[in-house]
């Protein structure tokens, strides 16, 4: 009868790879994050607002940008908008069309929470060169565009 190998030292494949980066990666970020009262998703929802005139996007962008359904988006907008950190209203032009703004408490919470993630970033990459961090974005940027 032969031994059963040890999962431990099975190789694991690049998706698997992956799955337990993104959920280390979200696990440290929601901690370092918490005491913003924030989560790594709200955080990005923020950035995007940051990155965009005027600090706003329609939700149909924020869905498209993170490749959720609506209902995933509404709630998380719905969860910012609680804090204060957002606002959601109808656009001026379209009524049905729902448009989130940036407030003033999100602008500031936005730029602590890229510390935060910045931070993330650094110890992901720790012990990289400049080179070898472009090199690993590139191939995941690689990988994405393959897969997606």
């Amino acid at each position: 009868m032969s031994a059963k190998p040890d999962v431990a030292e099975l190789p694991p494949d690049s998706g698997f790879l992956l799955k337990k980066i993104d959920e280390a990666l979200k696990k440290r970020a929601d901690q370092s994050l918490r005491e913003l009262d924030l989560t790594i998703t709200q955080s990005h929802i923020l950035r995007v607002l940051d990155s965009q005139e005027n600090g706003t996007c329609t939700l149909k962008e924020l869905e498209r940008f993170f490749c959720v359904a609506q209902p995933t988006i509404a709630g998380t907008v719905s969860r910012l908008e609680k804090k204060g950190y957002v606002e959601a209203l109808a656009d001026e032009s379209d009524r049905r069309v729902k448009v989130v703004r940036l407030t003033e408490l999100g602008k500031r919470q936005n730029r602590l929470s890229r510390e935060k993630v910045q931070e993330t970033e650094w110890q992901m990459t720790a012990g990289m060169t400049e080179e070898e961090q472009r090199e690993l974005k590139r191939l995941l940027q690689m990988v994405y565009e393959n897969i997606r």
